[in-house]
């Protein structure tokens, strides 16, 4: 039963610890955000046209190859 202050000391220098850590970042202004995130939605939506045109080539490539392989449009 020793063990249970201890654990608790540990546990409040824990977080007194990371409430100093994190008064040493330096925080992103709103600008920077918004710039970031308009960044980031950006990428996406880039490599989902990328994905959504490579998903129609190999469909319309697999669909071609079937008809061929099963005699249609011979």
């Amino acid at each position: 039963m020793s063990d249970k202050p201890e654990v608790s000391a540990k546990k409040g220098s824990f977080f007194s610890n990371m409430g100093a850590e994190l008064k040493k970042v330096v925080w992103p202004t709103k600008s920077q955000t918004v710039k970031s995130t308009g960044t980031v939605i950006l990428f996406v939506l880039i490599v989902t046209a990328i994905l959504v045109i490579l998903n129609i080539v190999f469909q319309n490539a697999n669909n071609a190859y079937w008809d061929f392989i099963s005699g249609k449009n011979v």
